[in-house]
């Protein structure tokens, strides 16, 4: 998004606190995706499809409880939308 707007994106201003947060995030939802990618790999989809909708939550929710985001209440909404299968 940031090559769309033609604007960098830095993290000089955040803490190291912060920096490792965001790599440790980082490295738990690819760990996510790569278990929901191999359980499509051995187990039934129609069974684990749902589950691919609450990624975002479990990341949400780690944005909030260790980076201390705030949420507006449309984010919310949408939020709790995401958790419903298609």
């Amino acid at each position: 998004m940031s090559f769309l707007i033609k604007r960098e994106i830095s993290l000089t201003k955040a803490t190291t606190k912060t920096k490792l947060m965001v790599i440790l995030m980082s490295i738990i939802g690819a760990g996510k995706v790569a278990i929901v990618n191999f359980r499509l790999t051995i187990g039934n989809a129609i069974l684990i499809t749902p589950t691919t909708a609450a990624l975002s939550i479990v990341t949400i929710t780690m944005a909030i409880t260790f980076l201390k985001d705030r949420v507006t209440k449309l984010q919310v909404v949408g939020i709790i939308t995401a958790g419903f299968p298609e």
